[in-house]
């Protein structure tokens, strides 16, 4: 039996950003958020249906599920363990690279078939994606930098801080 391969390198995080676990939710707002939601969903559904939804984050559940916390997401808030925050930030991580991907390739075949005066090139094929807190809240920037790392993504050091972290393929788009 061999055995398993050892996490691909990531560059380290610079020093000075804190890149743990993330404070967990307080259980007073988690629980009001889960047991209100069903008053303010509707609002939010139109609010959805009307709104540009190029600007989302791609590794988000699609349509109006991301906006319902489900009792399994309400029990990982509130007592997930590590391994329970990996699977859950690698599902969204896969998404959104996944998504990346396909986007880049969806416009290298429309503009540099010829169809068109444009062409892709240079930092064009890199894909990049975003992914959000609430996706790492229990591995923090570190965790996730090491999934992105076995996928061949690198996170934005830059945005540990930030709601949102961006990440790029290590490797760009070969055509």
């Amino acid at each position: 039996m061999s055995a398993p391969h050892p996490p691909a390198p990531h560059p380290p995080a610079p020093p000075g950003v804190d890149t743990g676990p993330l404070p967990g939710r307080g259980a007073v707002g988690l629980w009001l958020q889960f047991c209100l939601q069903w008053f303010w969903l509707p609002f939010r559904v139109v609010w959805y249906l009307f709104d540009n939804p190029s600007g989302d984050c791609v590794a988000e559940e699609k349509e109006y599920r991301k906006f319902v916390l489900t009792p399994s997401r309400y029990r990982l808030e509130r007592s997930g363990t590590r391994a329970e925050w990996e699977a859950w930030a690698d599902r969204a991580l896969a998404r959104g690279t996944d998504a990346a991907a396909r986007g880049v390739a969806s416009s290298v075949e429309h503009y540099n078939s010829g169809r068109t005066r444009y062409r892709i090139e240079g930092d064009g094929l890199v894909p990049r994606t975003t992914i959000r807190r609430r996706y790492y809240r229990g591995i923090g920037a570190e965790g996730l930098a090491a999934l992105a790392a076995r996928r061949g993504w690198q996170i934005v050091w830059e945005d540990a801080q930030k709601p949102e972290i961006r990440l790029f393929q290590q490797q760009p788009y070969q055509q």
